[in-house]
């Protein structure tokens, strides 16, 4: 979803946490909103395709331009299986 998408959903009350991960495909960062229930809504650009951010400062920027809510970063070492 778009920012805009993703603020008039904030403004609607339904928002309430935001993760940015790590992406290992990309090797940028990863904005991701969830709602009460844990559905999660990806941040991304008009066509769809998911915004990568150089940092996790960066990405933390987007976070504050939706939502004033918790936002949680995961470690820049994760395990991943093959």
């Amino acid at each position: 979803m778009t920012l805009a998408e993703l603020r008039d959903l904030y403004q609607q009350g339904k928002l309430h946490q935001a993760r940015v991960c790590h992406d290992t495909l990309s090797m940028g960062w990863l904005v991701t909103f969830y709602d009460a229930e844990g559905n999660l809504y990806e941040l991304t650009d008009t066509l769809g395709c998911r915004v990568s951010h150089e940092s996790p400062r960066a990405a933390e920027e987007k976070v504050h331009l939706v939502a004033d809510c918790p936002t949680r970063i995961d470690s820049l070492y994760r395990f991943f299986e093959v």
